[in-house]
């Protein structure tokens, strides 16, 4: 096994999976939704670093910091301890195992598939295979993306959903390296796009207007930086007012609220 360019445990005919659960949906247009989840390893930005970490506990130098950094941050994390490789028919087998209406048919099946990581489109094929099997069995598939990469049109075709989360200045990573106007322009125009902008507070606004003016952006969601119930909703008391008079949508984090942001919840 080696290590990809991209921080990401390679196999052959295989897909690196961080983790896969149920839960809620805990952000968005989906919010509280019951969904399966299947997050992917790898990711082509480093939020909270303006690049790859070199050294273990490398302070952040921006404000958003990822909270998924176990997908991608080889300095703090051992990228192949707890990895499973499993091929795109696997994953769909376990996603399915652990709908509760496999054991028990009197509970209606979960409609919702969420595939997010570190950055899922860096493993595109599988993606499409999740996103053809979800159409087959009448579910709908949301991509957790940071629309940096084009998704190509045989998976726009696939009428998945994209919540595409553009990074801002506060995540410390490039401008060049997180605004990319291909991808941001072929997700727009797919008509299936949320936007979803993690903020930290006031201060973010202007650039998320200047975002949406740039790109002709639709149906805007702010989500608040914070990994405990209390930091979330201080972030939200804090843009609230200003979200409202934008015509923006706020979400909350509800995995946060009931969890306190635990893996796999």
């Amino acid at each position: 096994m080696s290590i990809g360019k991209r921080g990401v445990p390679s196999a052959s005919g295989a897909v690196p999976v961080a983790e896969m659960f149920y839960s809620f949906q805990g952000e968005g247009p989906s919010l509280g939704r019951r969904a399966l989840f299947v997050r992917l390893m790898g990711c082509n930005l480093t939020c909270g670093y303006p690049s790859m970490p070199r050294r273990a506990a490398t302070a952040a130098a921006g404000q958003m910091v990822c909270d998924t950094s176990y997908t991608w941050n080889r300095a703090d994390y051992d990228l192949t301890g707890g990895v499973r490789h499993l091929t795109p028919p696997q994953i769909w087998d376990e996603m399915v195992r652990l709908d509760p209406s496999a054991e028990c048919p009197a509970l209606a099946p979960v409609g919702l598939i969420v595939v997010s990581g570190g950055e899922p489109l860096l493993h595109k094929d599988a993606v499409l295979y999740l996103a053809a099997q979800a159409s087959a069995t009448g579910r709908s598939l949301e991509i957790e993306t940071n629309a940096t990469i084009r998704p190509g049109p045989e998976l726009i075709q696939a009428s998945v959903v994209f919540n595409a989360g553009l990074k801002l200045a506060t995540s410390a990573v490039p401008r060049k390296l997180r605004i990319k106007e291909g991808a941001i322009a072929e997700i727009q125009a797919s008509g299936r796009a949320r936007w979803k902008f993690v903020v930290c507070g006031p201060e973010d606004m202007a650039e998320i207007a200047e975002l949406q003016l740039e790109f002709g952006l639709t149906e805007i969601w702010l989500s608040p930086e914070g990994s405990t119930p209390t930091a979330v909703v201080e972030r939200m008391r804090l843009v609230a007012d200003s979200a409202l008079a934008r015509g923006w949508n706020l979400s909350t984090r509800e995995h946060v609220l009931i969890w306190d942001g635990a893996r796999g919840r």
